[in-house]
Protein backbone atom coordinates (compact mmCIF):
# COMPACT_ATOMS: atom_id res chain seq x y z
CA UNK A 1 0.00 0.00 0.00
CA UNK A 2 1.80 3.38 -1.11
CA UNK A 3 0.32 6.02 1.46
CA UNK A 4 3.61 8.38 0.24
CA UNK A 5 1.21 9.43 -2.50
CA UNK A 6 -1.80 10.86 0.21
CA UNK A 7 1.22 12.27 2.20
CA UNK A 8 1.81 14.05 -0.78
CA UNK A 9 -1.29 15.68 -1.22
CA UNK A 10 -1.45 16.58 2.61
CA UNK A 11 1.38 18.68 2.15
CA UNK A 12 0.04 20.27 -0.89
CA UNK A 13 -2.79 21.02 1.70
CA UNK A 14 -0.48 22.22 4.09
CA UNK A 15 1.33 24.32 2.01
CA UNK A 16 -1.83 26.51 0.72
CA UNK A 17 -3.84 26.80 3.70
CA UNK A 18 -3.25 29.59 6.31
CA UNK A 19 -0.56 28.88 8.76
CA UNK A 20 -2.66 29.76 11.37
CA UNK A 21 -4.42 26.45 10.87
CA UNK A 22 -4.33 23.40 12.67
CA UNK A 23 -3.16 20.55 10.56
CA UNK A 24 -3.89 17.53 12.01
CA UNK A 25 -1.65 14.11 12.27
CA UNK A 26 -3.00 10.79 9.20
CA UNK A 27 -3.28 7.90 10.97
CA UNK A 28 -4.08 5.21 8.97
CA UNK A 29 -6.57 1.25 9.40
CA UNK A 30 -7.13 -1.54 7.63
CA UNK A 31 -10.87 -0.54 6.85
CA UNK A 32 -13.86 1.54 8.01
CA UNK A 33 -14.64 -0.97 10.90
CA UNK A 34 -11.36 -0.87 12.30
CA UNK A 35 -10.79 3.10 12.43
CA UNK A 36 -14.64 3.36 13.96
CA UNK A 37 -13.24 0.41 16.38
CA UNK A 38 -10.22 2.33 17.42
CA UNK A 39 -12.05 5.83 17.43
CA UNK A 40 -15.17 4.74 19.74
CA UNK A 41 -17.71 6.15 17.06
CA UNK A 42 -20.95 4.46 16.49
CA UNK A 43 -21.83 4.08 12.94
CA UNK A 44 -24.86 2.60 10.94
CA UNK A 45 -25.14 0.01 8.19
CA UNK A 46 -26.30 1.92 5.80
CA UNK A 47 -23.88 4.49 5.76
CA UNK A 48 -19.87 4.90 4.36
CA UNK A 49 -17.33 6.10 6.56
CA UNK A 50 -14.45 7.61 4.72
CA UNK A 51 -12.44 9.53 7.21
CA UNK A 52 -13.06 10.31 11.21
CA UNK A 53 -11.02 13.75 12.59
CA UNK A 54 -10.18 13.19 16.52
CA UNK A 55 -10.25 16.29 18.21
CA UNK A 56 -8.37 15.11 21.07
CA UNK A 57 -5.59 13.40 19.24
CA UNK A 58 -5.42 15.90 16.58
CA UNK A 59 -5.61 13.14 14.09
CA UNK A 60 -7.48 12.63 10.47
CA UNK A 61 -8.43 8.63 10.98
CA UNK A 62 -8.46 7.35 7.38
CA UNK A 63 -9.23 3.64 6.22
CA UNK A 64 -6.80 2.03 3.56
CA UNK A 65 -9.71 -0.10 1.92
CA UNK A 66 -13.20 2.19 1.62
CA UNK A 67 -16.56 0.27 1.40
CA UNK A 68 -18.76 1.87 -1.01
CA UNK A 69 -22.31 0.58 -1.46
CA UNK A 70 -23.83 0.71 -4.68
CA UNK A 71 -27.04 -0.30 -6.58
CA UNK A 72 -27.74 -2.65 -9.50
CA UNK A 73 -30.50 -2.64 -12.12
CA UNK A 74 -32.03 -4.45 -10.23
CA UNK A 75 -32.44 -1.82 -7.54
CA UNK A 76 -30.28 -4.50 -4.84
CA UNK A 77 -27.77 -2.72 -2.87
CA UNK A 78 -24.12 -4.56 -2.49
CA UNK A 79 -20.87 -3.25 -1.26
CA UNK A 80 -17.65 -2.77 -2.81
CA UNK A 81 -14.41 -2.73 -1.08
CA UNK A 82 -12.05 -0.17 -2.90
CA UNK A 83 -8.17 0.38 -1.70
CA UNK A 84 -7.35 4.31 -0.97
CA UNK A 85 -5.19 4.04 -3.55
CA UNK A 86 -7.53 3.40 -6.51
CA UNK A 87 -9.49 6.84 -5.43
CA UNK A 88 -8.68 10.02 -7.47
CA UNK A 89 -6.25 13.16 -5.80
CA UNK A 90 -9.15 15.33 -5.66
CA UNK A 91 -11.58 12.87 -3.99
CA UNK A 92 -8.52 12.22 -1.52
CA UNK A 93 -8.28 16.06 -1.21
CA UNK A 94 -11.68 16.90 -0.74
CA UNK A 95 -11.43 14.08 2.18
CA UNK A 96 -8.41 15.40 3.60
CA UNK A 97 -9.60 19.40 3.35
CA UNK A 98 -13.30 18.12 4.94
CA UNK A 99 -11.92 16.83 7.88
CA UNK A 100 -9.15 19.84 8.85
CA UNK A 101 -12.38 21.90 8.53
CA UNK A 102 -13.81 20.03 11.36
CA UNK A 103 -10.76 21.09 13.13
CA UNK A 104 -10.98 24.96 12.17
CA UNK A 105 -15.12 25.01 13.05
CA UNK A 106 -13.62 23.19 16.25
CA UNK A 107 -11.36 26.04 16.94
CA UNK A 108 -13.13 28.93 15.67
CA UNK A 109 -16.76 28.07 17.12
CA UNK A 110 -15.99 25.06 20.10
CA UNK A 111 -16.05 21.32 19.57
CA UNK A 112 -19.42 21.18 20.34
CA UNK A 113 -20.60 23.65 18.54
CA UNK A 114 -22.91 23.22 15.41
CA UNK A 115 -20.52 24.75 13.32
CA UNK A 116 -18.48 21.51 14.09
CA UNK A 117 -20.60 19.12 13.46
CA UNK A 118 -21.96 20.61 9.86
CA UNK A 119 -21.32 18.56 7.49
CA UNK A 120 -22.15 21.19 4.67
CA UNK A 121 -20.61 23.68 6.16
CA UNK A 122 -17.51 21.49 6.09
CA UNK A 123 -18.10 20.05 2.44
CA UNK A 124 -18.33 23.69 1.39
CA UNK A 125 -14.74 24.53 3.16
CA UNK A 126 -13.31 21.48 0.91
CA UNK A 127 -14.79 22.57 -2.34
CA UNK A 128 -13.99 26.40 -2.04
CA UNK A 129 -10.12 25.08 -1.27
CA UNK A 130 -10.22 22.47 -4.05
CA UNK A 131 -11.16 25.01 -6.51
CA UNK A 132 -8.25 27.19 -6.25
CA UNK A 133 -6.04 23.68 -6.14
CA UNK A 134 -7.04 23.50 -9.28
CA UNK A 135 -6.85 27.00 -10.67
CA UNK A 136 -3.34 26.61 -9.32
CA UNK A 137 -3.05 23.17 -10.76
CA UNK A 138 -1.72 22.16 -7.66
CA UNK A 139 -3.26 18.65 -7.96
Amino acid sequence: MNIKRIYGIYDVIKKELPSTYIFPKLAFFQDEKCMLDNTGLEHTEDESVYAVVDPDTQTINLPLEMTFIYTNSKGEDYDKKVSINKIDDYEIAHTLLHECAHIYFGEKYGYNSKQYSDEAACNSFAIRWLKKFKQKKLL
